[in-house]
């Protein structure tokens, strides 16, 4: 097909002829050419126009109804065969995923359109993973494979059959491995189950071959041979051999999982593929597949019952990868063994097939180890079913006891305990079931969430006990008892670290937040407790995903209509940075928990302050002056007057609405610093106005926020304060399509966020209306934030203190925790940014304080702590009599040793 040239009457020309050649019905033919010059009008269209017309004939064919010979009854789409198309138009796969995403943008395409396309990338990724799976595997059971292309077999009458060949086998099982797969429609994209059901194919042609004694397909160097499989008096069994275990150990498999699935889910569709007559051979002992006379007919049977399957659902057809030119339809360069293609790099679950790593909670991340796509989805299921070995779906023997050691009866655990958890169980069930999963897989699945409940249940029980042991466990346990939504989001975020594992894509996040009818702002409370149980026993792969689910519950999922966050805010005012980042030990981060979060209802939250370092070398700060330490200039909070106020001791404030916001402030100020990196803004003042802009509009503008992202009110400070302060001297000034392009090179960023921007809320019979970022800016940001924002000019009467930038989560410096500088202990440092404010600190600085200064601080510790005490001459350890806890001397003692290994 040729290159039309630059005219409408050429394009309609090259539509028509491509409908034709397609055989499309008329009013799809129409509608393509509609929008396709509509769009045209309106956009430039780069590169080759015939990419463009598959798009917007693909979409028009997907969109149309199509009736059927049942009265009442109509498919979606027009039966035209994606692949094609594709072909006609001489577009790869990789290409036309590219262009459908511009496609829908420029079209508006719904949302509901957008999740097809989104699942059929993810599809293809995970079927270009397990091709790439499937080779080695076949290899290594079968021998004879050549890279020749298979030949049909139009063979005459006359003609005898001959046997099949290794390469007619090896088309034969993934033609039965894609036409099985159909069957699962809702979870054809889930890579885990979708390997296992893979593994099962390939056992199924291996124990056909087997009994069929085809020693001339089956490698006789496989392991799962029997010892005396080449001798001539081998006697074969009764029944097909069962290589499962075998595939599992030597190809990265699960053996219970792979086993469940080949019972449970193959066994019975293969059944009735051989009622329906599409498979033959022996139906009682499913063999005969190979034999002289079924083999051809089953494989043509196969292939006209994937046909038929591609053109019903419009997806692409996975025996691509079969072909000679698979490569160049597929859009990939020839690539070998276990290497990862383009394909896998550029699409998958979240865009990615291995998911960028969240700016936030990376402190939590074990090391990187280099694994494949189906290794790394296996190793997370692997290790949470190693974590759960030997545990039952009920209360452990040790949270029994702990519970009668604090009163708790048998029937209020029932009624508190294990009927909830019953209830919430069978809402798992349901939506599994709707998953088409088997009774087996959803039993297993549901048990493996009990487990890991209990588990995390009584850990964080006694982590809680530990962190605050002056509260009464006995009331710490009664209370938690009596918090159902605490009990329902532990139980749901052990859900989401079990669908995770499995790779359930259909089911993937905030899908689990819909099963339990729960809010995000509950949810998110838990999500870091659960990590801290976890950290050690799950995968960095998961762990990276609970981190990821906290960021998209903070910027966005949080903020929707329906959310009690905005009940909270109706009573308490959205408090200002500095009011929710206190000044605690260096373990207060860490000590936070159950009661912080969820039981707690009121909370004094003492506020960092800012001091000047006004200490000349030499002066002993331990000694007391008549010296007044002036305070630096703090930024003021803005009202919402446009007045500035000092920061004076913040009121009493819903202590789950402080934990919040000091979470919600330390991820944005981590996006703000990464995006003003990528947009190479390093003065550090303009910072500090685009974080004063952007918190001027979380607390006094919040309804900005409503149905919106976090990034979205980001980006337009961002823009609107480098306009404000742009001068000749000073050249700080973004384009939104700037500010838009390194905004995509953020980690987990998605073009969607700026693309559909929430305009105006729907009311009555009216849809909201939505626009691009630009638009929002224009419509509604400006008419918010003009006024506060022409404070920074420069120019402006009323200039706007600034505020100081927060310390950003996983900031080891300037974190609550700070800098950990022994492994064996919990021993901190971080840089002094406020003076001590009560007669017990004692204050050294380095390379200013004298040396008496550090004597007293050496003598006291070793005074009133009483644990230990090292002698200046020879360093051995002086016991002294306690006037301190226990546990403080044991730290210091430990310390000590280490210093002296050192």
């Amino acid at each position: 097909m040729s290159k039309p040239e630059e005219s409408e009457e050429n394009w309609i020309s090259a539509l028509d002829n491509l409908c034709s050649q397609l055989n499309v019905d008329p009013a799809a033919a129409e509608k393509s050419k509609k929008s396709f010059l509509e769009i045209k009008r309106n956009y430039t269209l780069d590169g080759d126009i015939q990419h463009w017309m598959a798009c917007a004939l693909y979409v028009a064919c997907r969109t149309s109804i199509t009736p059927t010979v049942q009265s009442g009854k109509v498919v979606e789409g027009n039966c035209v065969s994606l692949t094609r198309l594709l072909r006609l138009c001489n577009i790869s796969l990789i290409q036309f995923f590219n262009k459908i995403k511009n496609w829908m943008e420029m079209a508006l395409m719904s949302t509901d359109f957008k999740d097809r396309i989104t699942r059929l990338e993810h599809k293809f990724a995970v079927s270009t993973v397990l091709f790439r799976k499937f080779l080695p595997i076949f290899q290594e059971l079968f021998s004879g494979l050549t890279s020749e292309p298979t030949k049909c077999n139009t063979k005459s009458k006359k003609q005898k059959l001959q046997p099949c060949t290794t390469n007619a086998l090896f088309e034969f099982s993934w033609c039965l491995y894609v036409c099985v797969k159909g069957e699962f429609h809702n979870s054809a994209d889930d890579l885990v189950d979708m390997y296992h059901v893979l593994l099962s194919c390939l056992d199924f042609v291996f124990g056909n071959a087997f009994m069929s004694r085809r020693i001339d397909l089956i490698n006789p160097a496989f392991k799962g041979l029997p010892p005396d499989w080449m001798k001539d008096d081998f006697e074969l069994p009764k029944k097909p051999p069962c290589i499962i275990s075998v595939l599992c150990e030597i190809k990265e498999g699960l053996a219970v999982e792979a086993a469940t699935m080949k019972e449970y889910s193959w066994r019975p569709v293969i059944k009735s593929f051989f009622d329906k007559g599409i498979l033959k051979g022996n139906s009682d002992q499913l063999t005969g597949l190979l034999d002289i006379g079924n083999f051809d007919a089953n494989l043509k049977s196969l292939n006209n019952l994937y046909e038929t399957y591609v053109l019903s659902v419009g997806e692409f057809d996975e025996r691509i990868f079969l072909g000679e030119h698979a490569n160049e339809q597929i859009g990939t360069k020839k690539v070998s063994g276990e290497e990862i293609s383009q394909v896998i790099a550029s699409f998958g679950p979240s865009g990615r097939a291995c998911p960028d790593t969240p700016l936030t909670g990376r402190c939590y991340l074990a090391g990187r180890e280099e694994l494949t796509p189906v290794s790394e989805a296996t190793n997370s299921l692997a290790r949470l079913a190693a974590y759960l070995r030997n545990t039952k779906p009920f209360p452990s023997a040790s949270l029994m006891r702990l519970f009668a050691e604090c009163g708790v009866t048998e029937d209020v655990i029932n009624a508190k305990v294990i009927k909830p958890c019953n209830g919430w169980a069978e809402q798992f069930s349901k939506s599994l079931r709707e998953s088409k999963c088997s009774n087996e897989a959803i039993t297993f699945r549901n048990n493996m969430v009990l487990c890991l409940y209990f588990k995390v249940f009584e850990h964080i029980i006694r982590e809680e006990h530990r962190k605050k042991p002056q509260v009464s466990l006995q009331v710490f346990i009664q209370m938690l008892l009596s918090q159902e939504t605490y009990q329902l989001t532990v139980f749901a975020c052990c859900t989401e670290v079990v669908l995770h594992a499995y790779g359930v894509n259909s089911l993937r996040f905030p899908r689990v937040l819909q099963i339990y009818g729960l809010s995000a702002f509950h949810f998110y409370k838990i999500i870091e407790l659960v990590v801290q149980a976890l950290v050690d026993k799950l995968s960095r792969d998961v762990i990276k995903h609970l981190n990821a689910v906290e960021e998209e519950v903070l910027e966005s999922l949080v903020w929707t209509s329906d959310s009690p966050l905005w009940d909270q805010l109706s009573k308490t005012p959205v408090p200002a940075s500095t009011e929710v980042y206190v000044q605690e030990s260096p373990l207060f981060r860490r000590n936070i928990g159950v009661i912080d979060r969820y039981l707690a209802p009121i909370a004094d939250q003492a506020k960092k302050q800012l001091f000047k370092d006004n200490i000349k070398p030499g002066q002993s700060l331990l000694v007391q002056t008549n010296t007044t330490v002036k305070p630096d200039t703090v930024c003021p909070s803005p009202t919402s007057n446009g007045e500035t106020t000092p920061n004076s001791t913040p009121k009493k404030a819903h202590n789950s609405l402080i934990l919040f916001f000091r979470k919600f402030y330390s991820l944005a100020v981590v996006r703000m610093i990464d995006l003003c990196t990528r947009l190479r803004l390093t003065d550090e003042e303009l910072k500090r106005k685009i974080w004063t802009c952007l918190e001027y509009s979380v607390m006094h503008q919040t309804q900005l926020m409503r149905d919106r992202h976090l990034d979205q009110i980001l980006m337009c400070a961002v823009y609107v304060i480098c306009k404000v302060s742009n001068n000749p001297n000073n050249q700080v000034e973004r384009t939104f399509a700037d500010i838009m392009k390194c905004y995509r090179q953020r980690p987990l960023a998605d073009n969607h966020v700026y693309r559909s921007v929430l305009i105006k809320q729907s009311t009555g019979e009216n849809s909201p209306e939505r626009g691009d970022l630009i638009n929002f800016y224009n419509k509604v940001y400006v008419q918010c934030m003009q006024s506060f924002a022409l404070r920074f000019t420069g120019k402006h009467k009323d200039e706007c203190g600034l505020s100081p930038l927060p310390a950003g989560r996983g900031d080891a410096a300037c974190s609550p925790a700070g800098q950990r500088v022994s492994e064996r202990h919990q021993l901190y440092v971080k840089p002094l940014t406020t003076p001590p404010h009560t007669d017990h600190h004692l204050t050294y600085r380095f390379s200013r304080s004298p040396a008496k200064d550090l004597h007293a601080i050496n003598t006291l510790v070793s005074c009133e702590v009483g644990g230990v005490k090292r002698c200046a001459e020879g360093g051995d350890v002086i016991k002294r009599p306690r006037c301190a806890a226990p546990g403080v001397a044991r730290k210091l003692q430990g310390l000590v040793s280490d210093r002296q290994a050192v």
